[in-house]
């Protein structure tokens, strides 16, 4: 019975370890369909809040992510390709975010939105280009 107990505790001790030490992956992110089509979108934020957005674009055709917020968060805006790469970012202070890419082929791209400094209601659109 001790052999049992010692393993359920060595057990749960590694999983509160593998917890602490490797943070849990942001939430699944939503797709919110083609980025040509996407007409932005606001959300309530809580502080530490982070959500994550799919969207899908053509290649060479240049997009432009921003955020802005109603109060004086800090926001960060963070691009990531299908592999998971990350392709563009904005760690600057305050609400605003810019981020500017041109896919290389088609595909999908997650957003990653966090907001840090108190509660905030954040604006996050998307325009491509039309050339």
């Amino acid at each position: 019975m001790k052999s049992i107990t010692r393993f359920v505790t060595a057990v749960v001790a590694v999983m509160l370890m593998v917890t602490v030490l490797c943070p849990a992956q942001s939430a699944k992110p939503k797709n919110l369909g083609t980025g040509s089509a996407f007409n932005g979108k606001k959300l309530e934020m809580k502080d530490n809040g982070e959500v994550a957005y799919l969207l899908s674009f053509t290649a060479g055709k240049e997009f432009e992510a921003t955020t802005d917020g109603l109060k004086n968060t800090d926001v960060h805006l963070f691009v990531y390709d299908s592999t998971g790469a990350e392709v563009a970012k904005d760690e600057s202070s305050g609400p605003k975010c810019s981020v500017k890419f041109t896919p290389e082929k088609d595909g999908q791209y997650k957003f990653v939105i966090k907001n840090a400094g108190g509660t905030n209601t954040v604006t996050f659109n998307v325009k491509v280009a039309n050339h």
